[in-house]
């Protein structure tokens, strides 16, 4: 982790390797969020123009114990190896606070794997504006083994493609005493608006500590 770009862009200071500042609200946090920017989230990724860039495949989040009322993470926990995935989930339960919140939104073995089966060509082989594929490969297989091993997105691809129970497992092994499934749109939080997307091709894990 390099504490020293957080240093220079948030003026905070390094204790026992964790994060500690006086300016800064760490209450919320948008872990890979991507160029996504939510009001009142600060944002986590190894994009250089995040608000803290983080390695999350070597790196731990450097944010104290107890310390984030919520927590979000959207299209991003696949990127990471089963393991790493577990890790990543128990450092939320533990950074979150007594009655925190987080929300994952998560690409779903279940439902793509069922518009394979369908041969859902219409799902498949969508265009984006400029015409391009929205999802990569030449041929239905192509595309659908994509979810699991595709998808580079900052020199990271696809590592696991999780339904909602293999998910939940882990959040349940991690601590979390409430773990539910939620609708698309439906969640404890403010501007969720802001925050959910895909509906069509992801679910929505929402869990409290």
């Amino acid at each position: 982790m390099n504490f020293n770009v957080i240093a220079n862009k948030f003026k905070i200071f390094k204790k026992n390797n964790l994060v500690e500042n006086n300016n800064i609200d760490f209450k919320k946090i948008n872990l890979c969020c991507g160029s996504q920017k939510i009001p009142g989230y600060l944002g986590i990724d190894i994009l250089p123009d995040s608000d803290i860039y983080l390695d999350l495949n070597n790196n731990n989040l450097p944010i104290v114990d107890n310390s984030v009322e919520s927590l979000i993470c959207m299209s991003a926990i696949n990127y990471f190896s089963y393991k790493r995935a577990e890790e990543i989930i128990k450092e939320v339960y533990r950074i979150l606070c007594s009655g925190g919140i987080t929300r994952f939104g998560v690409q779903d073995l279940e439902l793509i794997s069922k518009l394979y089966v369908e041969k859902n060509f219409d799902f498949f082989f969508q265009k984006l504006s400029n015409g391009n594929e929205r999802f990569e490969g030449e041929t239905l297989g192509d595309k659908y083994v994509a979810w699991f091993y595709g998808y580079n997105a900052s020199g990271n691809c696809c590592k696991y493609f999780f339904d909602y129970d293999s998910l939940y497992n882990i959040f349940k092994k991690a601590g979390f005493s409430i773990i539910e499934k939620k609708e698309y749109m439906n969640s404890r939080l403010e501007n969720i608006d802001y925050i959910d997307n895909r509906p069509e091709q992801m679910f929505y894990l929402e869990a409290i500590k």
